[in-house]
């Protein structure tokens, strides 16, 4: 548990919405070990997956992550800050199908829409420490993979849609048979989503308007 994410995957320019991915375009995502207790012998060296352990979803997508996927844990700034591994210019690729010589995900196969399809990077790490050695790991949260700008408001809805709901922050089969959500806690988030762009949140009277235009 003290190898945790700090800074979930996002891109830079990203308008507040982390979690959601573009191919071809560079992002970052950084892990930090909240102790400094390691064997100075030992070099730390933190790796990253990309859905280490896909779910059993036909057409799911496969991605590979361009450049480096291993980072040495450097020390921070005071010894409260522990070591930190920073990805950064990571980009995205989608795996090739063989067979077909496209994507693994043709148009309309499988039951998940590209925005639905939720996927993870894991955070590997060989620990040393006074002859204990283990290997720590640390996950982020599901995010989306777009491949074009048009796919991003719904892709950010997934994100939101995921988060309200969700209880298994590795449920990546969650849109395969998303619950509903009950009017107060989407209420809830439709405020919060209007405050980090607007700077307030919605009134009483603004979430009636939007429940009668819902629900009639």
């Amino acid at each position: 548990s003290a190898f945790v994410v700090e800074q979930q995957p996002s891109m830079p320019n990203a308008y507040k919405r982390p979690l959601v991915l573009r191919t071809a375009t560079k992002f970052s995502a950084r892990a930090r070990l909240l102790v400094r207790l390691h064997d100075r012998n030992h070099r730390m060296e933190a790796k990253i997956h990309i859905d280490r352990d896909p779910p059993k979803i036909k057409g799911f997508r496969k991605f590979n992550i361009l450049t480096s996927s291993s980072k040495t844990l450097l020390a921070g700034d005071s010894p409260q800050d522990g070591l930190v591994c920073d990805f950064q210019y990571l980009t995205l690729k989608e795996q090739k199908d063989s067979r077909s010589g496209k994507g693994s995900k043709g148009t309309g196969e499988g039951p998940l829409v590209v925005t639905e399809e939720l996927h993870l990077i894991t955070f590997t790490l060989a620990y040393a420490y006074c002859g204990l050695e283990l290997e720590l790991e640390t996950s982020t949260l599901p995010f989306v993979i777009i491949s074009n700008n048009n796919q991003l408001s719904s892709a950010w809805a997934s994100i939101l849609w995921f988060n309200m709901l969700s209880s298994d922050p590795k449920e990546q089969q969650f849109f395969s048979a998303p619950p509903p959500a009950p009017w107060p806690r989407l209420a809830e988030v439709l405020s919060w989503q209007f405050e980090s762009v607007a700077e307030r949140g919605l009134s009483r009277e603004h979430l009636l308007m939007l429940a009668e235009k819902l629900f009639g």
